[in-house]
């Protein structure tokens, strides 16, 4: 592969084809993902039940709500003044 630094104007990926590939990549990306889940869901963790791990997996949802929101203020910092 080429640097782009290295490619002429005419040479550029045009942002249409560029998207394409975007898309094309992301789908693969997400068989992947498919296929891990898919292989992950068939080990058995040892030391813990079913029961015990569906228990972390819905907490572990629950968490990531919270991570939206981890820089929250006092509220002081943003006092406006009023006139």
């Amino acid at each position: 592969m080429v640097p782009s630094s290295f490619l002429l104007p005419s040479q550029w990926p045009h942002p249409q084809n560029e998207e394409l590939l975007l898309a094309v990549e992301e789908s693969d990306f997400e068989e992947k993902c498919n296929e891990i889940r898919n292989i992950n869901s068939n080990l058995v963790v040892i030391g813990k039940s079913p029961a015990d791990i569906d228990k972390e997996d819905y907490d572990n949802d629950a968490d990531d709500d919270d991570g939206d929101n981890a820089e929250e203020s006092e509220g002081d910092e943003f006092e406006q003044e009023t006139v």
